[in-house]
């Protein structure tokens, strides 16, 4: 197999985009013994798991933010206004179909009443002329003695049933409308409730995406730092032994950087600063003086220009903010430089 699809295959295989078929090839060939670059498989893996720190976060632009804030607040008057409006259309239906109920009952009821009193005087008439034929006189047909006094009967429940049926209703409807209202109101507090716990989960996100930019401006240093692979760490610690302060230094010799970062260390006067030193065969080399304010990695400003076999040691000594050309004779922090230590 050629080195390029080599390559290819092992790039395809650190990013985890192999098909099956190439996934197939590229382990039989590693089974039957077939040979790769040394490490290079390792470092494509190494490189592919620091792809998501390297990457930049985008910001929306600030106008975005007040669309969305329009949009929300768009989305809520429809909301409640087709809420309203399909609660008002449910309950006005079965209002009136109550209502309509109510009516046709009692007018059934007269209807009948109205029926069989026809219907009796009906039956009387002719028992009445019945009787006249046999007798063999002529009686005064009298339908209409049975007939005048109905009405004054019926005429007063027409109107006291119509009384009841107009009360009945509009007590119906006030009680309605009451409901109505009712359920208005508190589907309205509801929605008012939603658009709070919206507005308050909006707040709890910008804050987290403020803590997420913080950390990344914070340790973005650190993190790129990190790419380079002759990374050596030295810890400094207090000559005094009843104080915690300390520091560590991070020093790369290929790219000539570095990283300090400082731990629990006495507050400054506002003309001081803490400066740091790189002892070689007794003769002490700036790299720059510091005030920290937190945790914070710090880019070391000055780097030694002299090979990392003579340096003996590291130390931080308290001078003046600008720096002096020959470290004090108290030490603050000192630390030993390692010859062999390295982080890969």
């Amino acid at each position: 197999m050629s080195d390029d699809a080599i390559h290819e295959m092992m790039a395809a295989f650190a990013i985890g985009c192999m098909d099956r078929k190439n996934f197939i090839q590229f382990k039989d060939y590693v089974d039957a013994g077939g040979e790769l670059p040394e490490g290079a498989l390792g470092e494509l893996q190494n490189i592919v798991s620091l792809i998501p720190i390297i990457l930049e976060i985008e910001q929306p632009k600030e106008s975005l933010k007040d669309e969305v804030a329009k949009r929300l607040i768009g989305l809520q008057d429809e909301i409640k206004t087709r809420i309203r409006e399909e609660k008002r259309k449910t309950l006005l239906g079965k209002t009136f179909q109550t209502a309509q109920k109510e009516i046709s009952k009692p007018t059934f009821q007269l209807s009948n009443l109205t029926k069989s009193t026809i219907v009796k005087e009906t039956k009387e008439e002719k028992t009445a002329k019945t009787k006249t034929k046999y007798e063999g006189s002529i009686i005064p047909e009298k339908p209409v003695q049975y007939m005048t006094p109905q009405p004054s009967i019926t005429q007063p429940r027409e109107k006291s049933s119509g009384a009841i049926i107009g009360w009945f209703a509009l007590l119906i409807s006030v009680v309605l409308f009451s409901v109505l209202g009712y359920y208005s109101f508190t589907s309205i507090e509801s929605l008012n409730k939603q658009i709070e716990e919206l507005n308050h989960d909006i707040t709890l996100f910008r804050s987290e995406l403020s803590r997420t930019n913080n950390f990344m401006n914070n340790y973005l240093s650190f993190i790129e730092f990190f790419n380079y692979k002759d990374v050596m760490i030295i810890n400094l610690t207090s000559v005094d032994p009843n104080e915690k302060a300390s520091a560590r230094v991070f020093l790369s010799f290929d790219v000539k950087e570095g990283l300090i970062q400082f731990k629990n260390v006495k507050p400054l006067q506002p003309n001081q600063g803490y400066q740091l030193w790189a002892v070689s065969k007794g003769i002490a080399y700036s790299m720059g003086v510091y005030t920290p304010s937190s945790n914070e990695y710090i880019h070391i400003s000055s780097f030694p220009f002299i090979p990392k076999e003579n340096i003996e040691m590291l130390k931080i000594t308290i001078e003046s903010s600008s720096g002096s050309p020959t470290p004090s004779v108290q030490s603050y922090l000192v630390g030993n430089f390692p010859q062999q230590t390295k982080l890969r």
